[in-house]
């Protein structure tokens, strides 16, 4: 069973790849940003963790129902790399340890010819290392900032903020395997056959 690693910058359509590539193929999808927010709900592994460190940064870290404040959490981190280093530091091998469980056993039951793991940080948190292969998905600058704005509904200078902080081009372009492109004409039909291709070479 083929691990792949899928990462590429926000609004490239790493979700849209893996989805086409789930509905297709043999592929189990496993996003970890999905992981890591079950992970911060309540009795969840990072959710005391995540409380203690970030309680004293703000009032509003909890929501009425006790859960983590999201959207407050992010904003507290956004602009502090040290901040954005101590959640992660939290978060990230909790997630790492949940990856490898689910593959232990998923190549013990054998029904999937390969696992996509999607996620943002695929090289910061280290996901790389497990990783039989790692897809790039690239779409333009000018597509991804359309699509925060026109369908996430950012703000363009939100959209502006998140594609600054977020790793260069050439970066991803260096360390991946394989370069999925994704920009506004790439049909579902045209990444049916850049994902078999991909999978079959």
């Amino acid at each position: 069973m083929k691990i792949i690693g899928l990462t590429g910058g926000i609004g490239s359509g790493k979700s849209f790849v893996a989805g086409v590539a789930e509905k297709n193929f043999p592929i189990l999808h496993i996003s970890t940003d999905e992981i890591a927010r079950r992970q911060m709900q309540k009795g969840g592994v990072s959710f005391k963790g995540v409380v203690e460190e970030f309680s004293g940064y703000t009032d509003n870290l909890l929501c009425e129902d006790g859960e983590i404040n999201r959207p407050e959490l992010s904003r507290i981190v956004m602009n502090d790399p040290e901040l954005l280093k101590k959640l992660n530091a939290i978060t990230h091998p909790a997630v790492i340890n949940e990856l490898y469980a689910i593959i232990a056993i998923e190549k013990d039951r054998g029904k999937y010819s390969a696992v996509l793991i999607e996620t943002a940080l695929l090289y910061e948190a280290g996901i790389d290392k497990m990783c039989d292969e790692v897809w790039y998905v690239y779409a333009p600058i000018v597509t991804r900032s359309f699509r925060l704005i026109e369908i996430r509904g950012y703000s363009p200078e939100k959209a502006e903020m998140f594609l600054k902080n977020q790793q260069s081009d050439e970066e991803f372009l260096r360390r991946a395997d394989r370069t999925i492109p994704n920009g506004e004409d790439v049909t579902e039909e045209d990444m049916i056959h850049i994902i078999s291709a991909y999978l079959n070479s």
